[in-house]
């Protein structure tokens, strides 16, 4: 597929340039495609080209944070490289552990993108503060206060285009953050300072601008974890979150900071295991539930990429096999799997449900739309 793809970007290179030093004939105005027809054209290409595995490949971000002996992978392993390759994945997210030098992290960048037939969102969790996996290497990076203790969007803006810069130079292309939380329970035990406010107006306006700095830097940003994790007493880390809410409440204080956040342009939004029975009657958490990613989707008029929070939380594995939370998420109208627990079981299923025809090839295609529009716009393809 690389060799096909980098020969489709040549022909347009050649349509738009000439090639060579000979003179090109002015082409009249009305063949000459847009970038939006271009960009159409250059993804439907790709998408008739993939394989179905090619193609569920596309739906799935896994970590590779340590070797099979506990120690931080911080060089790529041939198993790793192997995992990349054989499931074709869409993304892989890094930790704390995968990051030394800057040096390091770029060979490590470069190797994963290398090891993928389509160009991969790397993502990496770094809010700054408390949140932070830069703080525990050795790579250059500028100390944050965490969101909670901002004051001003610029301070906000100034985070989000320092640490963009420094993902950037790293080879990372996707940061999960900032966290759009609006920390209403001060006895929340998993958001608390890494929420920018109580008031959903004032954090809208510093996710908006620590948006505006990141994405200024080509990388994209994440508002995490829809529908609103501020209001819970419990950690999806650790088993079942509710937020006992009811619709209105949630669109005039959770959502607030979401729709911002939409409205400045955020390439992701993260959905969380967040089960809102007042608002939504399927009983499943956010990261299954058609409805409440219909919220996100119609409600907010978010049409970029939707993806989980990482499914090896207990909220999900407690509850829901991995390969059917991997489908159920899919049906939803989630565009990328973060972190299954078994990637092998969750990847078979969605596989085996694509084929069946339980996931369709119009659902399907809407969220390889979604991603390789990504991708192109942000020049990975």
């Amino acid at each position: 597929m690389k060799r096909w793809f980098a020969g489709i970007l040549i022909a347009l290179m050649c349509f738009g340039t000439g090639c060579g030093n000979e003179v090109v004939e002015q082409v009249p105005e009305e063949t000459v495609k847009t970038a939006k027809e271009t960009k159409q054209e250059t993804i439907e290409n790709l998408i008739d080209t993939m394989t179905m595995e090619e193609k569920i490949g596309q739906l799935f971000m896994c970590d590779i944070r340590n070797y099979p002996n506990g120690t931080g992978m911080t060089v790529l392993s041939e198993d790793a490289a192997k995992m990349v390759k054989d499931y074709h994945l869409g993304g892989v997210i890094l930790f704390a552990e995968n990051l030394d030098t800057l040096e390091q992290t770029k060979k490590l960048t470069g190797d994963l993108q290398n090891a993928a037939e389509i160009p991969l969102f790397i993502g990496i969790d770094e809010e700054g503060g408390l949140v932070s996996r830069l703080k525990k290497s050795n790579i250059p990076h500028e100390t944050m206060l965490s969101p909670g203790e901002m004051t001003e969007p610029v301070q906000a803006e100034a985070a989000g285009r320092s640490i963009g810069g420094t993902l950037s130079e790293m080879g990372v292309n996707v940061d999960f953050a900032p966290v759009a939380d609006v920390n209403t329970n001060p006895n929340n035990p998993v958001i608390g300072i890494r929420s920018y406010s109580d008031d959903p107006q004032k954090a809208g306006d510093m996710v908006s601008a620590f948006i505006q700095g990141m994405q200024g830097t080509g990388v994209s940003a994440t508002v995490k974890h829809f529908p609103g994790h501020g209001d819970t007493a419990a950690d999806s880390h650790k088993g079942e979150v509710f937020v006992s809410h009811d619709l209105e409440r949630l669109k005039s204080v959770e959502f607030v900071p979401f729709a911002r956040a939409i409205d400045e342009g955020v390439n992701f939004v993260m959905v969380g295991h967040i089960k809102t029975p007042k608002a939504t009657t399927d009983g499943l958490p956010a990261t299954l539930s058609a409805q409440a990613v219909k919220l996100l989707r119609e409600d907010l008029k978010f049409n970029g990429v939707a993806i989980t929070d990482a499914m090896n939380m207990q909220a999900i594995t407690e509850y829901y096999g991995d390969g059917e939370s991997a489908v159920l998420s899919v049906l939803a109208g989630i565009d990328i799997v973060l972190m299954p627990a078994d990637l092998d079981e969750a990847y078979q299923a969605v596989g085996k449900a694509a084929q069946d025809g339980r996931i369709s090839e119009e659902r399907l295609k809407e969220s390889l739309w979604r991603i390789l529009g990504l991708k192109y716009d942000k020049g990975l393809l």
